[in-house]
């Protein structure tokens, strides 16, 4: 029984041990600050003599935006896209064909101006 008892306590602490060691730690606030972000500073502004301070602040902003473009950039390819393809609705069966036709032959003669 004493056997039984201490593999119990043994398998009990084991699992003790890995689900504490698993648990998510709270956010400490100062680390918060002291969190350094990557960027890269505009044309000419690193002769400014920036403080560390001000690095960061400038790399934080960028990050705020940055999402908020590339959002904004997938929006206009996508817009762009449609556009092409409303367009190509306009034309004939006809007209498409002439197209296709034009945009093989340009691509032809850029293979060869290639080699």
């Amino acid at each position: 029984m004493t056997a039984r008892w201490i593999t119990a306590s043994v398998a009990m602490f084991v699992f003790a041990a890995a689900a504490f060691a698993q648990a998510p730690k709270p956010a400490d606030p100062k680390k918060e600050d002291t969190k350094t972000v990557k960027g890269q500073l505009p044309p000419n502004w690193k002769a400014l003599g920036l403080t560390d301070k001000q690095v960061q602040e400038v790399y934080k902003i960028q990050s705020k935006y940055n999402d908020e473009i590339d959002s904004l950039e997938a929006k206009i390819k996508e817009l762009k896209e449609k556009s092409k393809k409303d367009q190509l609705e306009v034309l004939t069966a006809e007209q498409k064909k002439r197209l296709e036709e034009i945009l093989k032959e340009k691509a032809g003669t850029g293979d060869k101006k290639d080699k």
